[in-house]
Formats: C-alpha cells, sequence, structure tokens
C-alpha cells in the first residue's frame, strides 16, 4: 500500500499528529491531499460578521479573576 493510500485512511486529527512524521514525504502539493488534510483539523465556530471577515473574538473568555492580558515578559 503506498504512502498516500496510508494518508487518506486517516479519521482524526490526533492519528495525523501521531504519524506525522511517516507522511513527511508526501506530495502536499496534490489536491486531494490538501483537502483530506483539511478535513483532519477540527473546525471552530466562526464569529459574528465572518461573512465580512471579521473575527470579534479569537481567543476564548478568560476564567473569573484572570488577568485577561497575561504579562509573560516578566
Amino acid at each position: 500500500m503506498s504512502l498516500r493510500d496510508e494518508f487518506m485512511k486517516l479519521k482524526t486529527y490526533e492519528e495525523w499528529n501521531a504519524r506525522r512524521g511517516e507522511f513527511k514525504s508526501l506530495n502536499f502539493r496534490d489536491r486531494e491531499i490538501i483537502d483530506h488534510l483539511d478535513s483532519l483539523y477540527p473546525k471552530l465556530p466562526h464569529s459574528i460578521g465572518y461573512e465580512k471577515g471579521i473575527f470579534t473574538e479569537l481567543y476564548p473568555k478568560p476564567k473569573d479573576g484572570e488577568y485577561p492580558k497575561k504579562m509573560r515578559w516578566r
């Protein structure tokens, strides 16, 4: 069985992530492979204004009492 066939058998992102190294030599310019890879990634719900290319919230809301912008540089 070819490497391409093995790749097309993957059903979940977890399978893809665990075997990612095996598929490094695969031709990712092939449209069918690109579409299948896209289907493996989880889809996020779109925010208001998605149709116009505007995302109102990209990150989850902070937990209660948590500072929304963590100061990582300190």
